[in-house]
């Protein structure tokens, strides 16, 4: 007759709960795999769209801040340049912040569940210039003028 030993009971318990173990890990590091790798795809949809509070201007960029789409009435084009230029910036502005906050938000669901630490140092969060709620002045362009020869007229007041 063999005597037993239990030194060997203790370490074939150890080697089944260090297998149970891995096994374990092995599965929520799949899982957060997963979740990241969702994640990333969720990010890369995102879109930010804005629109200038009298409707002239809208902006649609995609999850980078990069402008997609933008559009303008008619009444818009007639503006001064540099008037359209800035609402055109704060509105697209807007947009990128607001996609950067959905991006933030899918990254912040998954600090929360522990699998990023932190939030991609690329989303800060964006500074918005504030828009003029109308454009002050108008332009007129010498209707029979080509395109190159055109002057612009400025006139002061609103409309």
């Amino acid at each position: 007759m063999t005597d037993h030993d239990p030194s060997f009971d203790q370490l074939d318990e150890r080697a089944r709960q260090l297998s149970a173990d891995a096994e374990h890990l092995y599965g929520v590091t799949k899982r957060r795999k997963e979740a990241l790798r969702a994640a990333n795809e969720q990010a890369l949809q995102v879109t930010g769209e804005a629109t200038a509070r009298d409707g002239s201007v809208r902006a649609t960029v995609d999850a980078g801040g990069m402008l997609t789409d933008l559009a303008l009435s008619a009444e818009t084009l007639r503006s001064d340049p540099t008037d359209l230029a800035r609402l055109v910036t704060a509105v697209t502005q807007q947009a990128a912040a607001r996609a950067r906050a959905a991006v933030r938000d899918v990254y912040e669901s998954l600090r929360d569940e522990r699998v990023v630490r932190g939030i991609p140092v690329l989303l800060p969060e964006p500074v918005v210039q504030e828009e003029r709620a109308n454009l002050p002045r108008r332009v007129e362009f010498d209707e029979e003028a080509s395109y190159e020869e055109r002057t612009i007229t400025r006139r002061s007041g609103r409309r």
